[in-house]
């Protein structure tokens, strides 16, 4: 899909020494070659639904030949992923269109389609045994291709398990004889020996070197709607011994046959419709058997120099015909009156050699509805050459050498809605060529026509419109509008409108535009298409210096759903157009398709931010140099991308692509494992690069994570009584901090916090309060939790700041003491406090007698009574004398006196309080 080759300073391409490149190229081959798997992307299967692009486009998988033919909602295509079972998991239920290629070996498990219960088509290419698929009792369609089936009888023998299938396509496979070996009898007692009839009716047998076919090979296919036979060495006489007493469309491509008599087949066959295409026909013969059946006969492609009346005579009941690219100069059907009249509706003469139409040469066919002659050389029609063509509804005539319509050259076709007139340089046309015709779509090509007077004629019976000349001014007044008008199509490098005119359509094309001028509204030429739905803008390859006003006018028509660009690349490149801006406002477009549009890098959100309806998005013919998934993530309703014919240069840019991929499930990039990269000239696959030179970091960083992740658990179990109460008093610290009630400062609220335990608040009550508060001077301020804790705070809360808003904490320490969780908190933050603003402030106070051993549990306590002298509660009373001297001689040597005055005033307002509730 890519290009042969790319210049040398393609970026992606590492700046090294040539000896270093080719060394490397050497490298990237060899692991190329031995991994990499095309299902590496993570998505295994690529799926096409038909809804969101059918009305826009036509689409194709890479190898599933001409699929898009078939009629299907949902279809999936597998292409050698590495594990098929799981990659078929991924597929939607509903699919009903499966491809399945390149998996000859591969085996798989008996309900591994079970699952899909709409499937009617199912195609094999270079797979494994059919007969794995024989429990597809709802499949309709079964394509094999290029399977190495050498009889037909290896299928045939299995059909019978397939209850509901009607076609059959075995197509480029090793058939060279049908036998009558393969010719299957039924083996129930009743009917033995009758032939099995599969209610096969459409069966496909081309591409296979059909060189014999014996008598009675097709016994089981009786009655077919349709036999196609290709590229075959097989007389077709032998068909009629083959066992197939019926066939209603034969068709047979490639073959070789110079000479066919067509009523001999149709007559045998009682056949409706006969194709003979790409043949070598020089000669068709009408003389042998009957063609009263036949009603269709296609011979285009062949070598046929003539056709006429000896050959339309017994073609009486002919419906279309169909002699496209042959070599005839000259096509007279009609005849004289003694001759029956054709039936004909269709008629295809296009890609042939007529020269002139002449007056009167189609007056027979009086039920025609189609006529194409397209691609011959008239240059010259008649006044009256179709006449007597009453209900014809489409003329083509496009790509012929017309340059003159005159004012009776489509007289009397009144019925006429479709006229297409394109490729031929028309000259001169008569204003009122198209009085009499009530035209719907009209396509024409014409130099410079001064006259457009014949405009008015049809303006308002015009549905679709399709122009090109070297400039179209339509300015004049004589226009008016075009009121039902659904198309318009414009090839010009000049565009003068006025869009006011058009403003009903729905669909727009501009094709080589360099100037598109909106008479109406000159700074915003599409802001008059207040209707339109589908833009398709191609701009001249050649034209470096053109802004364009239509790329800068897109945010005027909203109402978008469909926008192609084309050939815009040297409009943005050159002309610096920001791509952030160019799709704003498109909020309702389903289908974006950019075609060398010069948006060659996708790397950041706001590119596609606007996009919030689009469903799909087709990027073709473009050098990428960057892409990024955050792009993509900014489309919340994206469903598909498809890269084709784009090229890539290998770089590691494109492995956060590829990892986004893996792991998506919501968007699907269409043909992305078979895309190829370019590096100094050589295409290798994108993702076997990706995958063996651009190793990320993301294992190494994921197993970091969970190495500490692992870790700090550990911890946390194996510490977390030791660290509980560090993580607690960190956090009332920071909180403090955040409240402002840590700040350094001179003076404090209190003079002492006294730590105690319940057990020992008599001894406090009686003992310490008595001789600090009232025995003075100096007079302390005494906080005790039971008495000045602040009811309704957390009581944590309450032991912080009663401990940074006092002078000294006093730790009454005792058995009970020890064994309490709130005194050992506060015990511990007053030792932090301790140890962060390095002040002398902690004083410690021993009630009971307590040994080291018993203290050795205790590991802080016993570190502090390492460092600090510490009182000891005496029981004789010059002991507690000499005690209450040295305690309060500690404490008023940097404390906050206070006045007798105070000291009453306390007394006063502390008799009137009720105590907190205790704890510890």
């Amino acid at each position: 899909m890519a290009p042969a080759h790319v210049s040398a300073g393609r970026p992606g391409v590492p700046p090294l020494a040539r000896d270093r490149v080719d060394r490397l190229l050497v490298r990237i081959k060899e692991k190329a070659g031995v991994t990499g798997s095309p299902d590496s992307t993570g998505q295994n299967c690529q799926v096409l639904e038909k809804k969101y692009f059918a009305q826009y486009m036509d689409l194709k998988f890479h190898r599933c030949e001409a699929f898009e033919r078939f009629h299907f909602s949902v279809a999936v295509h597998c292409d050698q992923v590495g594990n098929l079972h799981v990659a078929l998991k991924e597929a939607p239920l509903d699919t009903d269109w499966l491809c399945l290629t390149s998996y000859r070996g591969v085996t798989l498990e008996p309900g591994a389609f079970s699952r899909f219960t709409s499937l009617n088509a199912l195609y094999i290419f270079s797979a494994f045994n059919f007969s794995l698929f024989t429990h597809l009792h709802l499949l309709d369609h079964l394509l094999l291709e290029n399977n190495n089936i050498d009889y037909l009888s290896e299928v045939t023998a299995s059909l019978g398990t397939f209850r509901n299938l009607k076609k059959l396509s075995v197509i480029g496979n090793g058939i060279q004889e049908l036998t009558t070996a393969g010719c299957l009898t039924s083996q129930n007692a009743s009917s033995r020996g009758q032939f099995v009839d599969f209610n096969i009716s459409h069966l496909d047998l081309s591409s296979n070197a059909i060189a014999v076919t014996e008598r009675m090979s097709l016994c089981n296919f009786p009655h077919l709607e349709v036999l196609t036979l290709g590229r075959t060495g097989a007389e077709i006489e032998n068909l009629f011994e083959s066992g197939v007493e019926t066939i209603k469309t034969i068709s047979i491509e490639w073959t070789g046959l110079d000479i066919f008599d067509i009523c001999a087949c149709a007559s045998h066959f009682k056949t409706e419709e006969l194709l003979l295409i790409y043949s070598s026909i020089y000669k068709i013969n009408t003389f042998r058997g009957s063609c009263k059946h036949l009603k269709k006969l296609y011979l285009s492609g062949n070598d046929l120099e003539k056709f006429g009346v000896k050959q339309m005579e017994k073609l009486s009941n002919l419906l279309e015909l169909d002699l496209s690219e042959n070599r005839i100069e000259s096509l007279k059907i009609c005849a004289n009156e003694s001759v029956p009249t054709p039936k004909l509706v269709y008629l295809n003469a296009s890609f042939n050699y007529l020269l002139r139409l002449q007056k009167g040469q189609f007056t027979c066919l009086k039920e025609l509805k189609s006529l194409s002659l397209e691609n011959n050389k008239i240059n010259h029609i008649e006044d009256l050459a179709f006449d007597g063509l009453d209900q014809l509804r489409l003329l083509n005539l496009q790509y012929n050498n017309l340059f003159k319509i005159g004012e009776f050259t489509f007289s009397n076709l009144f019925l006429v809605r479709q006229l297409n007139l394109y490729g031929n340089v028309v000259a001169e046309l008569h204003s009122q060529a198209f009085r009499n015709i009530f035209l719907q779509n009209i396509s024409v090509t014409y130099d410079i026509l001064n006259d457009l007077y014949w405009w008015k004629y049809i303006r308002r019976s015009l549905r679709n419109i399709s122009v090109k000349t070297s400039n179209l001014h339509l300015e004049s007044d004589v226009l008016d509008a075009f009121p039902f008008l659904e198309s318009l199509e414009i090839d010009s490098p000049d565009v003068i409108l006025r869009c006011a005119a058009f403003a009903a359509a729905k669909e727009l094309h501009l094709k080589n535009t360099k100037q598109f001028y909106n008479a109406d509204a000159p700074l915003s030429p599409l802001v008059t298409f207040t209707k339109l739905e589908k833009l398709y803008y191609s701009g001249d390859p050649q034209d470096v210096y053109n802004v364009s006003e239509v790329i800068h006018s897109l945010k005027d028509v909203p109402s978008l759903r469909f926008l192609y660009l084309h050939d815009t690349d040297k409009t943005v490149k050159y002309n610096q157009i920001n791509v952030n801006t160019i799709f704003q406002r498109l909020s309702h477009l389903k289908v974006l398709h950019l075609k060398n549009s010069g948006i060659d890098r996708l790397d950041s959100k706001d590119i596609f931010s606007d996009l919030q309806g689009l469903e799909f998005l087709v990027i073709e013919n473009q050098n990428m140099q960057e892409v990024e998934s955050v792009v993509f993530d900014s489309m919340p309703s994206l469903k598909y991308i498809y890269f084709l014919q784009t090229t890539f240069p290998c770089s590691c840019k494109f492995k956060g692509l590829l990892l986004w991929l893996e792991s998506n499930t919501r968007v699907s990039i269409i043909g992305f494992h078979h895309q190829e990269c370019l590096v100094n000239h050589i295409s290798i696959d994108l993702i076997s690069f990706l995958n063996n030179n651009c190793q990320s970091d993301l294992d190494l960083i994921m197993f970091v994570l969970s190495f500490c992740c692992t870790l700090l658990f550990m911890c946390v179990s194996l510490f977390h009584e030791s660290i509980w109460w560090y993580v607690l008093y960190l956090v009332y610290t920071v909180k403090c901090w955040m409240n402002h009630r840590l700040q350094h400062k001179e003076s404090y609220d209190y003079d002492v916090f006294v730590s105690y335990n319940t057990n020992n608040e008599l001894w406090v009550t009686e003992q310490l309060l008595p001789n600090l508060e009232q025995n003075g001077p100096p007079f302390f301020k005494v906080c005790i939790h039971n008495r000045d804790f602040e009811i309704g705070r957390y009581i944590v809360e309450n032991i912080m700041d009663s401990i940074y808003n006092s002078r000294w904490t006093v730790c009454v320490i005792s058995r009970s003491y020890l064994q309490s969780n709130w005194c050992s908190l506060e015990m511990r933050m007053a030792t932090y406090r301790l140890l962060t603003e390095s002040k002398d402030s902690l004083i410690l106070i021993f009630l009971d007698k307590i040994s080291r051993e018993e203290l050795q549990y205790y590991h802080r306590l016993t570190k502090l009574l390492d460092k600090k002298t510490y009182l000891e509660w005496p029981h004789d009373e010059n002991g507690q004398q000499l005690f209450w001297a040295r305690l309060r001689k500690v404490i008023a040597k940097s404390g906050r006196k206070l006045k007798t005055v105070e000291v009453e005033r306390l007394k006063k307002d502390r008799s009137k309080k009720k105590p907190a509730q205790s704890f510890g």
